[in-house]
């Protein structure tokens, strides 16, 4: 233990993708990714999460108009025809498990799924802007469910950049059409012993 450092080199090249490749992701990849999910910490060990996983064609077509994709370049960027996810994992919260469910436990599970696809070469990008009525009504969802989120996934097509920027958060496109994204240097976010309020 401690001598694998396989998951800091996963997580440092994580990045959310928007373009797929349009073969199929295997669905024993998918399954694996939802265990490392069940795994997950839980607040209570409620375990109130469950996914439903969609790879059918037609109804990954219905349910991509009810998504919205990155935000900060709205309409831009938004995964065109032929690059579009061939598979979703939609994040339910049982209500009968947890009234109102940790929020926690979904960051801790998503990240998981994204880091399992990842180390498999499988991109994803996890997605809260949904039409969460019309997405219930497609999937056929009970009311017990309350629908939190879904991770679309892929084969990516792309590889955006990351930047070291401490006053720009919003992503941006190249001339070239590449996403770069932004993230606060480590000086900026690391305090030793106490805080260093003269950053």
């Amino acid at each position: 233990m401690g001598k694998n450092t396989d998951i800091y080199k996963l997580i440092s090249k994580r990045r959310s993708v928007r373009a797929f490749e349009q073969r199929q992701v295997p669905i024993n990849l998918v399954k694996k990714a939802i265990n490392s999910a069940r795994l997950a910490p839980s607040a209570a060990n409620l375990q109130f999460l469950e996914y439903l996983v969609i790879n059918d064609k037609k109804l990954c077509d219905r349910i991509f108009p009810n998504t919205r994709w990155a935000g900060y370049l709205y309409p831009k960027h938004q995964p065109l025809e032929g690059m579009r996810p061939t598979v979703y994992i939609v994040i339910l919260a049982n209500k009968e498990k947890s009234k109102k469910g940790d929020l926690r436990d979904v960051g801790a599970a998503a990240e998981n799924i994204i880091l399992t696809l990842l180390d498999q070469g499988v991109g994803s990008c996890w997605i809260a802007s949904l039409k969460r009525a019309l997405l219930r009504k497609i999937l056929k969802i009970p009311p017990k469910y309350r629908i939190d989120s879904l991770i679309a996934v892929g084969w990516p097509k792309e590889s955006p950049r990351l930047e070291q920027d401490s006053k720009k958060l919003k992503y941006w496109l190249d001339k070239r059409g590449r996403l770069h994204v932004p993230k606060r240097p480590m000086e900026d976010v690391y305090h030793h012993n106490e805080i260093n309020f003269l950053k």
